[in-house]
């Protein structure tokens, strides 16, 4: 299994027990994304979940593991969930690299699935994925359904925040402006790609309205760290922290 991971061409880099990386297609100065997002699910857990040996985690867009795997480092027991063949075969095949056992994988569109399907955890990883869907909401609103306590989020976003009133039937009904979405074409053929060709990418202040709409009482945007990958710095992609 360990030379067939090796063949492979990843998204990530992988530390192979053998002391090696996996080979990657992604260029030398976007790979830092990845660390950076490692680095602050870290920070997140020692500073506000603490001691999750005994908490479960559920892994939203799992890809090919490889946070699945940071988060079964830390919690009792993790399930991630993965919607494309290629990278759901690709868990599997770096779970058995690697001899993961707290790890679970299952198949399913995140975007059609409910809290029937999926079993609540102590937190919930949404990771590089809002910007993917053409139903976001519904896949945040799981997401904060299946979170019995933490809710950690990555996502570009909308570069603007709008906020004002809308009018209704007559112009002196009126409701606030919360956010708004903006409209993208996305790619569903390709690995990185949702599930669909169309995706709604969240303004800052929509992704905060909804979070506390869907029963977060803590949120925090975390603070980009001086080294971090240069959109984090930037504010064009952000983490966010939820508590119930």
């Amino acid at each position: 299994m360990l030379d067939e991971v090796k063949k492979r061409i990843w998204f990530y880099e992988f530390e192979l027990p053998d002391g090696s990386i996996t080979q990657t297609n992604i260029p030398a100065d976007v790979l830092r994304i990845h660390t950076s997002r490692r680095d602050k699910l870290r920070r997140v857990i020692a500073e506000r979940v603490g001691d999750a040996s005994n908490l479960t985690a559920l892994d939203f867009a799992s890809h090919e593991g490889y946070f699945s795997f940071e988060l079964a480092r830390h919690f009792g027991q993790v399930h991630g969930v993965e919607y494309r063949d290629e990278s759901f075969a690709a868990c599997l095949a770096m779970q058995a690299a690697l001899g993961v056992s707290n790890v679970t994988f299952t198949q399913g569109d995140l975007t059609k699935l409910t809290t029937n399907d999926i079993a609540p955890a102590d937190l919930v990883l949404v990771y590089g994925l809002l910007y993917h869907l053409e139903n976001p909401i519904h896949v945040l609103r799981l997401a904060s359904q299946l979170s019995k306590k933490h809710i950690l989020i990555e996502t570009q976003i909308f570069p603007y925040d709008i906020a004002g009133k809308l009018e209704e039937g007559h112009y002196i009904w009126q409701r606030e402006v919360r956010g708004v979405f903006s409209l993208s074409s996305d790619y569903h053929h390709v690995r990185e790609g949702g599930s669909t060709d169309i995706a709604l990418v969240p303004s800052l202040n929509a992704l905060l309205f909804l979070m506390s709409d869907f029963g977060f009482k803590t949120i925090e945007v975390i603070k980009p760290d001086p080294d971090d990958y240069e959109q984090f710095s930037r504010g064009s992609r952000v983490v966010v922290y939820g508590a119930k």
